[in-house]
């Protein structure tokens, strides 16, 4: 079956997807071409000796490892930087940053088993795979405009433009547990974004958010895993939401769309400003911060990106 999954997954046609659609390409593939897989399956070379179903779970699980097993190095490659003196200074008065980086990773790999959380957690991978918060932070820093006022004097990240990157990226880690499920005294199943913070049923979701995590990783500040958790809210709603969170929310969008070396015609604009410039029009309907993607529009246009 790993043979097989192999193929699909390096089809020549889908190697420009970006990894959630690629998935979901090959799930449309199975489910399109159910009846001739089926025969295929029951021939030699194929799985005749398992039925349907169990050829489907198996293959599903076998896709789900591989997808697994490239999240895996993308994570332990962040995780390696919380151990820098600037963000165990920054969390000094949160108890430090004593995160069991092992455990933290295999906890985050545990929930991308589940189907909806792998999809909210692919578009924060790949918005690290892309480079974007160590890409773009150092420039934020440098031109000391809107964004840097939000991140330095209102969030107090007075570190340097890579460790405040590092920063923020590990926040994201902590985006898709807003769509974690969790059982309340009211409601099975029950998630954090559908309620307003400071409510009692955030709250109460919220703290067993918290103690999932701290059960498995240690310790993670409360700071740290409020602004990954706030990058789902929407800026028009909540507009004292942190700036770290703002980011997150328009680069982890911006990676479901991201295409590595793209392609340009020419005259066109670069991928990175073309896509600020489109969302920048919209952002009213997208909840993203339109003053953030105005800033990065520009620095993408002088930058080339």
């Amino acid at each position: 079956m790993q043979e097989f999954v192999a193929k699909l997954w390096h089809n020549p046609n889908i190697q420009q997807l970006p990894l959630g659609r690629k998935e979901n390409h090959i799930l449309g593939f199975i489910q399109e071409n159910r009846d001739n897989l089926q025969q295929a399956f029951k021939t030699e070379g194929f799985f005749p000796e398992i039925s349907w179903d169990d050829a489907v779970r198996l293959l599903l699980t076998v896709l789900t490892d591989s997808i697994l097993d490239m999240a895996r190095p993308l994570i332990d490659e962040l995780l390696e930087r919380v151990n820098h003196p600037e963000l165990r200074d920054h969390f000094a008065s949160e108890g430090g940053l004593n995160v069991d980086t092992i455990a933290l990773r295999d906890y985050i790999l545990d929930k991308m088993r589940n189907k909806r959380m792998r999809d909210q957690y692919i578009s924060v991978l790949a918005s690290l795979e892309a480079g974007f918060y160590r890409r773009y932070l150092p420039p934020v820093i440098s031109y000391r405009k809107l964004i840097y006022i939000e991140l330095v004097r209102r969030d107090h990240l007075g570190m340097s433009a890579d460790v405040v990157a590092d920063y923020v990226a590990l926040a994201a880690l902590f985006r898709p547990l807003g769509s974690l499920p969790i059982d309340t005294a009211s409601q099975s199943g029950d998630v954090l974004m559908r309620h307003q913070p400071n409510s009692r049923s955030y709250k109460e979701i919220y703290n067993q958010i918290r103690d999932q995590v701290n059960t498995a990783a240690n310790h993670v500040p409360d700071s740290l895993l409020e602004t990954g958790l706030h990058s789902s809210l929407s800026v028009l709603d909540h507009p004292d939401i942190p700036g770290s969170s703002r980011l997150i929310n328009i680069f982890s969008t911006r990676a479901q769309e991201y295409v590595a070396n793209q392609k340009l015609d020419r005259g066109a604009e670069t991928p990175d400003k073309s896509w600020f410039n489109i969302n920048r029009r919209t952002a009213r309907l997208s909840g993203m911060d339109v003053r953030f993607l105005e800033e990065l529009y520009l620095i993408a246009g002088e930058e080339g990106w």
